[in-house]
C-alpha cells in the first residue's frame, strides 16, 4: 500500500514553462532551428491557414542570472559519473534557457572538480557559493564528497540535490531542510537487492565493495536485509578493496575459494569495469551467481568483450525506463552527445528539472524558499511522475532490477524490462528517520 505524503503541492506555472520547453524543441534542436518559418511573403498565407501558422516565439529570459554549481568528480577513476552529470545539467541549463528560463530570468551552470576527495569537493563548494554565488548546488559522485558538502550547503542555505552521491546519512543522520535527493538512497538500494534476493535459492553469500562510506553502508543493509528476511543465508566472506584497485585478483581468487555461491556487489565505475574483466578472466561469472551496480557508463565501455547475458543487474534510472519523458530525453541526449546517457545523466537532469520546478512554484530561487516548497512536493521526472517526501525530502524513486541481454541497436548489454521495486516499499519509515536522528 503507498503510503501518501500529509501535503503535495501541484505545480501550476510549470505547466506554461513545459509547454514553451515542448515548442521550443519541436522548432529547434543543438544546432539551430529545423522549421523554416519563411519570409515576409509567407506571412498572409500563414495567417489564412492555422495548420501552417508558425509556431509562438518563447520570450527570451532577462535580468539578473540564477546560477546552479555542480562539484562531481571530472576525472580519476570516477569521472565516468561526474561528466555524465555535467552534460545532462549543462543540456537541462540550455533547454531552460531556450523556454524562457526560470521565473524569467537566465540560467548559468558552472561545473567543479572535486576529484572525488572529500577536501577538494569542499574547496570547490565553497568557492563556488561564495565568489560565484550560486543559487543550487548540485550533489557530487562519492559519498564521502557530500557529507563533507551537506554541511557547507545547510550553513548557507543553499538548495543542495544530489543525483549520484546516495549514503543514507544524507537523508538521516546529516539531513536538513535545503537537502533534496533525486537518487534512492543506499539503504533503498541494499533492500530492494535483500528483498529480492532473499528467495533466490542462495544461500552462502560473499560481497565485495568499495572500502568507503557508500560502499560499507550499502553493504551493511543488504546482509542486514537478506539475512532477516532468510535466516538460511550465511555471508561467507566479505572483500573491500580500496577505490581505484588495479589489481582485483586476489580478492576474486579468495572470493572463488569460500565456497560462495552468490556474490553481491556496489561496486561502480571504473572498479567494476575492473572487477569484469579480471573476473572473467579467472573463470569467475561461471562459477558463481553474480549481481552489480551495473549501469549504463560500465555497459558502454564494456561492449561485448565479457558474455553478461543474463547477469542480474541492478540500478537507479537507467535509459530503457519505460516513460515518455526517458524516450523523449534519450533522443534529444543522443543529438547532442552522440551517446545514449547513463543513469547518472538522466539523475542529474531530474535534480535540475525538479529545483526549476519547485522555484516556479515558490515564485522564489530563495534558499528558505525552495526548503519551504520541496516537501511533499509532486513532480514529473524522467522516471515519471512522483513526489518528494516530507521528512527527508527523499524523491520517491525505486530501485531497478533486470537481467542483462545484448542489444544490436546499442552495442552493449542493457536492461531490457527495468522493472523498479517501489520506493514505500524500500525506504526506512518516518519514524525510523526520525529515529535515526536522535
Amino acid at each position: 500500500m503507498r503510503t501518501q505524503p500529509h501535503r503535495r503541492r501541484r505545480l501550476t506555472s510549470w505547466v506554461a514553462l513545459t509547454t514553451a520547453l515542448a515548442l521550443v524543441l519541436v522548432a529547434c534542436d543543438a544546432d539551430g532551428p529545423l522549421v523554416d518559418v519563411g519570409d515576409e511573403d509567407d506571412t498572409d498565407t500563414a495567417a489564412e491557414d492555422p495548420a501552417e501558422a508558425p509556431e509562438p516565439e518563447v520570450e527570451g529570459p532577462e535580468g539578473e542570472p540564477l546560477k546552479i554549481g555542480l562539484v562531481a568528480a571530472l576525472s580519476g577513476g570516477a569521472a565516468l559519473f561526474g561528466v555524465a552529470a555535467q552534460n545532462a545539467a549543462q543540456l537541462a541549463v540550455d533547454e531552460l534557457n531556450e523556454a524562457g528560463g526560470v521565473l524569467g530570468r537566465p540560467v548559468e551552470f558552472v561545473a567543479r572538480d572535486s576529484q572525488a576527495r572529500p577536501e577538494e569537493g569542499v574547496s570547490q563548494a565553497r568557492d563556488l557559493i561564495l565568489s560565484e554565488e550560486i543559487d543550487m548546488l548540485l550533489g557530487p559522485v562519492s559519498s564521502g564528497v557530500a557529507l563533507a558538502i551537506t554541511e557547507l550547503a545547510h550553513e548557507h542555505e543553499i538548495p543542495f540535490i544530489v543525483h549520484t552521491s546516495n549514503t543514507e546519512a544524507l537523508t538521516n543522520e546529516e539531513w536538513h531542510p535545503y537537502f533534496a535527493s533525486v537518487v534512492p538512497n543506499t539503504g533503498m538500494e541494499a533492500r530492494a537487492q535483500g528483498v529480492d534476493l532473499a528467495e533466490s535459492g542462495y544461500t552462502q553469500w560473499a560481497t565485495i565493495s568499495p572500502d568507503y562510506e557508500f560502499g560499507q553502508r550499502q553493504t551493511g543493509t543488504f546482509v542486514e536485509t537478506i539475512t532477516e528476511l532468510n535466516p538460511d543465508v550465511e555471508i561467507l566472506q566479505q572483500q573491500w578493496p580500496e577505490l581505484g584497485e588495479s589489481d582485483l585478483d586476489p580478492f576474486i581468487t579468495s572470493i572463488l575459494g569460500s565456497g560462495a555461491d552468490a556474490v553481491y556487489s556496489p561496486l561502480f565505475a571504473g572498479d567494476l569495469i575492473t572487477f569484469t574483466r579480471q573476473a572473467h578472466d579467472l573463470g569467475f561469472f561461471d562459477r558463481v551467481y553474480w549481481t552489480a551496480l551495473y549501469e549504463t557508463d560500465a555497459l558502454q565501455e564494456l561492449g561485448d568483450e565479457v558474455d553478461l547475458e543474463g547477469v542480474r543487474a541492478y540500478s537507479r534510472c537507467p535509459f530503457t525506463i519505460d516513460t515518455a519523458q526517458m524516450a523523449d530525453f534519450v533522443d534529444r541526449y543522443m543529438d547532442r552527445y552522440d551517446l545514449v546517457p547513463s543513469d547518472w545523466a538522466c539523475m542529474a537532469y531530474d535534480a535540475v528539472m525538479l529545483w526549476a520546478q519547485v522555484v516556479e512554484a515558490a515564485g522564489s530561487a530563495d534558499g528558505q524558499a525552495f526548503a519551504d516548497n520541496v516537501a511533499g512536493f509532486e513532480f514529473t521526472s524522467l522516471r515519471g511522475e512522483t513526489y518528494i517526501r516530507d521528512v527527508d525530502h527523499q524523491a520517491a524513486i525505486g530501485s531497478y532490477i533486470s537481467e542483462l541481454t545484448w542489444s544490436d541497436e546499442f552495442g552493449m548489454y542493457i536492461y531490457p524490462t527495468a522493472v523498479p521495486v517501489p520506493a514505500e516499499d524500500i525506504w526506512l519509515s518516518e519514524e525510523e528517520v526520525l529515529q535515526a536522528r536522535n
